[in-house]
């Protein structure tokens, strides 16, 4: 005899506060089906649909998914489940449309999070956008915004939690066109001029001056250097090679090689650790350094009762602990106190309107400055491929005479 269909439990989702049951897919998995707010008629109303529903469907699968009732809020909770799960690195570590999403969803939870979500419209779209506008963001990440919106609807529809139509009516919102609206435009990001860089540098701690010249002298992206560590390298010519594991095009299939002339090279022995898994660049060794250089200039020994003492009140209250490397972020936080203190000392020297500020500039900057060199002194197609901008669809000869060419870059000026 076939065996009778299990009844799904009416169970509470504590963190939502929404009623849930799991139900089985026509694929043999399972999924969760919201069903709005805990212990309401509503929910139980659409339990009770489900229950009626398994009790018919072959094998006891749930063939569809409750979208009348669902509303926005109830939409966000599976979605966002979907964010955390697909928007991973290949070492399991969130990528930053992780943290768009979150801001997304805030934004929806606060204008429609009680609307019907099939009630989702191209109207509705365009007052969120609105909102974006009114906020001061800039065109083209509003228009980012607006196309995750669209992704968001996207992937709902395919998972049956709204009719496809929805996110049809979405697609008929046009992105906002330059020098047709009020929202501003951005610069585009243009090189910095090295004598700013050289006038910031002697603010900056010793490792993050190594990281300004390193990328100064190869052109990485701030997210490739941050990652730099020695099991990553290819060390077995005189210029090395550093392929990083994760990078911009990296969930596109494409590899990156970057080259490394004996300039940076000498800069980066200085910094190797002992551990070649572990990065050149680790705030945690510059604190450890730090800690060690003000017990040198300490004037009395460091006893046992103060020791003790130092622990019990890191105990009692503890501070964030330093991270195994830099992050983009704190790269680009060092870099802006650094142009700050430059820009202070200056004023203090010349007095305030008497002296020429050092322009603020971000680890970018940097990568950009470095193409504009090697075009000058190389050509255009040189400064591609030390980018790393190479196009998709070139041969495989193509792609080792551009790292010829590269390491050929990287040997003279790097």
């Amino acid at each position: 005899m076939p065996r009778t269909p299990t009844v799904p439990t009416y169970r509470l989702h504590a963190p939502s506060g929404q009623a849930v049951v799991t139900v089985r897919t026509p694929e043999g998995g399972r999924r969760d089906v919201y069903l709005g707010t805990y212990n309401t008629p509503v929910s139980r109303q659409e339990y009770a649909r489900i229950v009626a529903e398994l009790a018919t469907a072959p094998a006891g699968v749930c063939l569809a998914a409750p979208v009348a009732g669902r509303t926005v809020n109830e939409l966000l909770l599976p979605f966002w489940e979907h964010v955390e799960r697909h928007y991973r690195r290949a070492d399991d570590t969130p990528t930053n449309e992780v943290t768009e999403y979150r801001v997304l969803i805030r934004d929806l939870r606060a204008l429609y999070g009680h609307t019907l979500a099939r009630e989702f419209g191209p109207l509705a779209l365009k007052a969120l956008r609105g909102r974006w506008l009114d906020a001061g963001l800039a065109r083209t990440y509003i228009n980012q915004r607006v196309g995750r919106v669209r992704r968001l609807f996207k992937w709902a529809a395919g998972e049956e939690l709204v009719p496809f139509a929805v996110y049809q009516s979405l697609t008929a919102v046009s992105g906002l066109q330059k020098g047709r609206t009020t929202a501003r435009e951005t610069e585009p990001v243009g090189p910095v001029a090295e004598e700013h860089v050289r006038a910031t540098l002697p603010f900056v701690r010793p490792a993050v001056r190594a990281m300004a010249e390193v990328q100064l002298l190869t052109g990485m992206r701030p997210g490739e250097l941050v990652q730099l560590r020695p099991c990553d390298l290819d060390t077995s010519g005189d210029v090395w090679v550093f392929r990083p594991e994760q990078h911009k095009n990296a969930h596109r299939g494409k590899a990156r090689a970057v080259p490394i002339g004996p300039r940076a090279r000498a800069i980066l022995e200085r910094f190797a650790p002992a551990d070649p898994t572990d990065y050149y660049f680790s705030p945690r060794r510059v604190v450890a350094a730090l800690h060690a250089e003000r017990r040198k200039v300490r004037g009395t020994p460091l006893y046992r009762s103060h020791a003790a003492r130092y622990a019990a009140q890191r105990t009692a209250a503890p501070k964030r602990a330093a991270g195994r490397r830099y992050t983009t972020h704190s790269y680009g936080v060092a870099v802006s106190r650094a142009v700050r203190k430059a820009n202070e000392r200056r004023e203090r020297l010349a007095g305030p309107g008497n002296f020429d500020p050092v322009a603020h500039w971000h680890p970018n900057q940097i990568r950009h400055a470095h193409g504009t060199e090697v075009r000058r002194l190389y050509g255009l197609e040189a400064a591609q491929v030390a980018l790393g901008h190479a196009r998709a669809d070139v041969t495989e000869l193509y792609a080792e005479r551009n790292l010829t060419l590269a390491a050929k870059v990287a040997a003279e000026i790097g």
